[in-house]
């Protein structure tokens, strides 16, 4: 069954001085126990060691600007990936407050490829330089976070933003060998899902398991954000009859108008190769 996760009522723990946490995902009630997501909440000039557990795939995700890893900055445009059994300190740098998210997936050896060894001890992805793609159907962007050519050729992950202006949606769609949830970055947004619909806001977690039939819309924000990561990262994804099948469109230029860092061609969701 679908999780809603409503960030705004899960409790905060206190796990160091000045810092607490919130267990947004537990991984016990994902399949298989694959994924967990923290989120951290840090006081100025506050800090924590985190020790990563053996056979375990982290990323940090700033929500906040003020966040420092290991004494480097890392702003809201950037992930920082971390192979398990490693140690590594979140700062904040003198904000009031600032906040990152930790997602985890233990036991990472199982969604690896035989033969397939994680290449870095800490990976860091700058996706502001990323190419935005278009939606060929409505109004939505695409901007690429995880994918074996931003992870040194990982593929046990897949990730991406998607940016919904007002009156973007997709339509009712499932996937098939992957779990997926999305993390809402910026405003509010309608999703089906169960034959009904809800509404979810910035904070708010949705885990959706394998073949949960889904849709999304923006009907009043000014844009609708969230960032989604698929475990393992390669599925198949399914598209209700007479839909509009999600095809990304290729615009040349980044978040910031520029020249992108690189080229990703047409493609449709989940099939590009070379990404």
């Amino acid at each position: 069954m679908t999780l809603l996760i409503k960030g705004s009522t899960i409790a905060e723990h206190v796990v160091g001085k000045g810092v607490s946490h919130k267990l947004l995902l537990n991984r016990h009630e994902t399949g298989d126990s694959r994924l967990e997501i923290k989120k951290y909440i840090v006081d100025s000039e506050a800090e924590i060691e985190l020790n990563l557990e053996i056979d375990s795939l982290s990323w940090l995700h700033a929500l906040t600007e003020g966040i420092k890893i290991d004494s480097v900055t890392l702003d809201q445009q950037s992930l920082l990936v971390l192979k398990g059994n490693n140690k590594t300190v979140i700062q904040n740098s003198g904000f009031s407050t600032a906040e990152i998210l930790l997602c985890t997936v233990p036991k990472v050896s199982r969604f690896l490829e035989e033969g397939e060894a994680i290449p870095f001890k800490t990976h860091s992805v700058d996706w502001s330089v990323e190419p935005v793609l278009l939606s060929e159907f409505d109004s939505r962007k695409r901007i690429y976070l995880a994918s074996p050519g931003l992870w040194q050729g990982l593929s046990c992950v897949k990730g991406e933003m998607i940016i919904y202006p007002k009156g973007g949606t997709a339509p009712l769609h499932h996937h098939e060998n992957a779990e997926h949830f999305q993390y809402i970055m910026e405003g509010t947004g309608t999703v089906t899902f169960e034959n009904s619909e809800h509404i979810v806001e910035k904070g708010d977690i949705l885990y959706f398991f394998e073949n949960e039939v889904h849709a999304f819309e923006n009907k009043d924000a000014d844009e609708f954000v969230f960032a989604e990561f698929f475990v393992p990262g390669s599925y198949k994804t399914i598209w209700a009859k007479d839909a509009n099948v999600c095809t990304w469109l290729p615009t040349g230029k980044d978040l910031r108008g520029r020249k992108a860092a690189r080229h990703i061609e047409k493609h449709v969701a989940g099939e590009g190769t070379d990404i």
